[in-house]
């Protein structure tokens, strides 16, 4: 028969394989290896919840571990429908040279430009949906994440429909996909699907034409703006697209905003930047920005007061 001392040491040893075994568990639940992660995710047919995130400095991120991802809720319930995927960029902590390359690789090409960045993504690593650091606790993050989820799914279900239609009614249907992605948070381009749009409204009518070309458009000026820093140029070129985006007042406000950065920052012009900044409120001024504008106007205005007194 057994001793006491005996029968203690062997449980004290059975509970630390326990508990050990339940550690080991918890960190098998993140994967490292992107591929192999997406292998898995198309043999179990799961979504991607991909983790950039610097474990040992920042802050936000620790604070997510801590409230969310080490909780019971969110490792029982989290892996029924992703694989996580921990794509990890620590300061201190050293990690194999083969992890560093792939998550800097990946970090670029997911246009990731900050700590914690979750990312959703299907098992081919499409994302559709990009979030960070949520309070409220792992069920409260659960819910967030079903939400994209079911956002997700019903864009596909729009496209699908769209599959069925002509004209302006599939571009409409098509736009309803992108809308849901794009409340996603999702930073991926959808430019298969938005120059279906452009050119099934060719005449813009619908007002999805100058929704989707304008964009591209300021963007071909912003980065021809950083190459040759021409200013007077770039004002110009936005001026000939304002007219174009009046169906659209968010873009307007938009090409107003861009102009009146390039004319106070740029060109240290601020009379004429207050007036673009005036136009941006005007074109939609019920938009967060808008609102935003007004307090920010004001403020100009009575510096601008000052500077004169």
């Amino acid at each position: 028969m057994l001793k006491t001392k005996q029968i203690t040491i062997l449980c004290l040893g059975l509970i630390f394989l326990l508990t050990t075994s339940i550690a080991m568990a918890s960190d098998n639940l993140w994967q490292t290896d992107y591929v192999a992660a997406k292998a898995k995710a198309k043999q179990e047919h799961k979504f991607l919840l991909i983790d950039f995130t610097g474990s040992d400095w920042c802050g936000w991120c620790k604070k997510l571990k801590k409230e969310v991802f080490s909780q019971k809720l969110f490792q029982d319930k989290a892996p029924e429908e992703f694989i996580l995927v921990e794509l990890d960029f620590p300061q201190k902590t050293k990690i194999d040279d083969k992890l560093i390359a792939q998550n800097r690789d990946l970090a670029k090409a997911f246009a990731v430009s900050g700590y914690p960045s979750i990312i959703l993504a299907d098992a081919d690593g499409v994302e559709f949906a990009r979030t960070g650091y949520k309070a409220g606790g792992a069920q409260a993050y659960l819910d967030h994440l079903q939400g994209f989820v079911k956002n997700y799914q019903q864009a596909l279900v729009f496209k699908k429909e769209a599959e069925k239609l002509q004209g302006i009614a599939k571009a409409k249907k098509l736009d309803q996909a992108i809308a849901l992605l794009v409340s996603n948070g999702s930073k991926r381009d959808y430019d298969d699907l938005s120059d279906e749009i452009i050119a099934l409204d060719k005449d813009g009518k619908a007002g999805l034409r100058p929704k989707y070309e304008l964009p591209k458009q300021i963007t071909l000026i912003e980065s021809q703006l950083k190459q040759d820093k021409d200013f007077d140029k770039a004002v110009a070129a936005l001026d000939k697209l304002a007219p174009q985006a009046a169906s659209v007042p968010s873009l307007q406000q938009r090409i107003y905003l861009f102009q009146a950065g390039i004319l106070i920052k740029g060109k240290g012009d601020k009379t004429k930047g207050l007036e673009r900044l005036q136009m941006a409120q005007k074109a939609a001024p019920d938009t967060p920005t808008g609102q935003q504008l007004v307090a920010f106007i004001a403020r100009m205005q009575q510096e601008s007061e000052k500077s004169k007194q």
